[in-house]
């Protein structure tokens, strides 16, 4: 196999990678992309927030996945089967992205991101596991075993969009989990399950429950992802199959164990741990992470993929910028990674704070003053990594205000303010 000279190398063929690429690929560099795995293949994190389809359209391929027959959505419902508290939040209209968005099956939805970027020059190496990498001043080595073969292949710059994996913090940095948000998840594809009537249908369903809380995703046709988060102590404890632990968890829910009714599944059980981390270096000499090689956020506001391809589309502005002068070093990058963890951090402060009592008893009986439930949908739109207006700041901060209020209120009264689901 004769190796190939790209401006950039780019590990990984997700939402982020795609983007990244693509964007990169219209701005006139030539690209090589290294996927490890053959698509389509299965993926969770089926849910988008509206902001997406703004970025989809900047990607220009937004006519592509209307056309793919996915399921709408114009909001999301909350219920927290302890208190009997509950609340169904719909997007905003009248902003820069539409008060919708879609609910999509990843293997469906990465492979058309994937073949967008192919169509757009990127060359996608596929089934292609990267092995190694080695920098050195006029840009970088990166070994992938193709076919059963190894190959060495130049780039002048490497974009880490690995995902989980973390390709290079995993090899040269760090991983930090977040203290609070260490979790289990448990999920898989059903046929059958309940769904709303009329503009309801779409719906993302949120139930929390005394163990952890549970995601409903439906569909197009009839498909519906279903999770249940639990404390990994709660994983742990149980001496039984990923399907018996989950069968647990459906029980301990009333709302999901009524609204089942004879669904089927279609998947087997997954199982992911520890996902909620943010990673180090993100930048460096000729380098630079996007989306989970970055950092994760607990699923609960559907962000994952949002934030894949708003980094995506940051970290392109960034690369070109630096071809166009010439400068590869951290620093050139150091905007950028500015903006990504302004942007994630609305994100992982709703998150920290979404599991506590005196937050829960605000957010599931939002009142309409000063701005705070416009605020609330703006980062559960993804709007707050577009722009985040000082009105916007200003209501967020009066709502964590309000908050540690309520907390000490509670704590008065002898009512609980631990977080239900901490490590």
């Amino acid at each position: 196999m004769t190796p190939a000279a790209y401006d950039v190398a780019v590990i990984g063929g997700g939402p982020g990678g795609s983007t990244v690429a693509t964007h990169l690929a219209r701005g006139g560099l030539s690209v090589g992309l290294f996927e490890r795995e053959a698509f389509p293949r299965f993926k969770v994190g089926e849910s988008l927030v509206p902001a997406t389809m703004l970025l989809l359209e900047r990607l220009g391929i937004l006519e592509p996945v209307a056309q793919g027959g996915f399921q709408v959505k114009y909001g999301a419902t909350f219920l927290d089967q302890e208190t009997g508290l509950g609340h169904t939040f719909y997007f905003l209209r009248g902003m820069p992205w539409p008060n919708w968005t879609y609910n999509v099956p990843r293997a469906e939805f990465d492979t058309i991101l994937l073949d967008h970027a192919r169509k757009h020059g990127v060359q996608v190496h596929q089934p292609a596991a990267v092995t190694a990498v080695a920098f050195d001043g006029a840009g970088v080595t990166v070994e992938a075993e193709i076919g059963g073969e190894r190959a060495a292949h130049r780039a002048r710059f490497l974009v880490d969009a690995s995902g989980r994996d973390a390709f290079l913090a995993a090899r040269l940095g760090r991983r930090h989990r977040i203290p609070n948000l260490g979790k289990v998840a448990l999920f898989a594809h059903y046929r059958g399950a309940h769904r709303f009537p009329g503009i309801e249908e779409g719906n993302v369903r949120l139930y929390l429950f005394d163990g952890g809380w549970f995601w409903w995703i439906p569909m197009a046709e009839d498909l519906t992802s279903i999770g249940a988060v639990i404390h990994a102590r709660t994983a742990r404890a149980h001496d039984a199959t990923p399907e018996e632990l989950f069968a647990s968890m459906i029980r301990r829910c009333r709302a999901v164990h009524e609204h089942m009714g004879g669904a089927e599944p279609v998947t087997p059980i997954h199982r992911v741990a520890n996902f909620a981390y943010r990673n180090a270096p993100i930048v460096g000499d000729r380098f630079l992470s996007v989306g989970d090689a970055v950092a994760f956020v607990d699923p609960i506001f559907s962000s994952g993929v949002f934030i894949a391809m708003r980094t995506g589309e940051l970290a392109a502005g960034a690369i070109l910028a630096a071809f166009a002068d010439g400068r590869f070093e951290a620093r050139r990058f150091a905007a950028y990674e500015r903006k990504v963890w302004r942007g994630v951090a609305p994100f992982f402060k709703f998150i920290d704070k979404y599991y506590e009592p005196a937050f829960l008893d605000l957010f599931l009986q939002p009142k309409h003053v000063f701005g705070i439930v416009r605020a609330v949908l703006n980062v559960l739109s993804g709007g707050s990594f577009i722009r985040m207006p000082l009105r916007v700041r200003v209501s967020l901060a009066l709502l964590f205000g309000l908050t540690r209020v309520n907390a000490w209120i509670r704590r008065l009264a002898g009512r609980p303010v631990e977080s239900r689901l901490d490590w």
